[in-house]
């Protein structure tokens, strides 16, 4: 399955927002996000989760145990879902929603990076 496809349906898969955002706050619903928008925030999450497998990838050998590779990783990759979370606050969204996205992002990344990282480790 196409990585852009994946990441397009989990963000019309998130709800459309949380209780009294986009009414009494202004923002935009993410339901009004146009394609460009979710293509540039897909980019963005992209980046987070190339960054968070080149540093773990390279660092499992550094740790005894594969989480602390991860946690390693996604400590170094912060600033990327602080980019993300801009990004989408820029676009006019609430700060709700960025904050939600970036956490289901980063869940994400953590749910796909542990496997590899066993096979890597048991591997090496």
């Amino acid at each position: 399955m196409n990585r852009y496809f994946l990441a397009a349906l989990i963000i019309l898969a998130m709800p459309v927002c949380t209780l009294g955002e986009g009414v009494a706050t202004g923002a935009r619903s993410p339901g009004d996000m146009s394609p460009e928008e979710r293509m540039d925030i897909m980019r963005t999450a992209s980046k987070y989760d190339n960054c968070i497998y080149s540093h773990a990838v390279s660092s499992v050998g550094d740790f005894p145990d594969i989480r602390q590779a991860a946690d390693f990783a996604m400590g170094k990759c912060q600033n990327k879902l602080t980019d993300l979370e801009a990004s989408i606050t820029a676009m006019g969204f609430g700060s709700d929603f960025a904050t939600a996205f970036s956490k289901r992002i980063r869940s994400r990344a953590a749910r796909k990076i542990l496997p590899e990282l066993a096979i890597r480790k048991a591997g090496g």
